[in-house]
């Protein structure tokens, strides 16, 4: 079973995974937060990038927000599938044991984090 998004950690990052058929869907979800919530916006990334599988736009958050935004964020979502991680400074573990998802987990390339 996918691991529901917890409030565990002080800071956190939401990637929103899409494609060429939900870019727009992508932006404005990623605008919208970004107006509603003290949320940092990254670039809307029409590639991939780092360890995501697919194109994928950063909202960074930290916990004070995270009640209010990961069930925003679910009931808006349309669909995209959301992965939502810690932001230890373990980049490992927050690909992996800090990781959970808002729709359908994707397997990330995470070669790139091991020695």
């Amino acid at each position: 079973m996918t691991p529901r998004p917890e409030n565990l950690y002080a800071h956190y990052h939401a990637h929103l995974y899409f494609g060429p058929q939900t870019l727009e869907q992508a932006r404005a979800l990623s605008q919208q937060a970004g107006a509603l919530f003290k949320v940092a916006v990254g670039r809307v990334h029409e590639r991939e990038v780092g360890p995501h599988p697919h194109w994928s736009c950063q909202l960074s958050f930290d916990s004070a927000e995270f009640e209010r935004l990961i069930p925003w964020l679910e009931q808006h979502r349309g669909g995209l599938d959301i992965l939502v991680h810690g932001v230890t400074g373990d980049d490992l573990a927050d690909h992996t044991r800090h990781a959970s998802w808002l729709g359908q987990a994707s397997a990330l390339k995470l070669d790139m984090f091991r020695p």
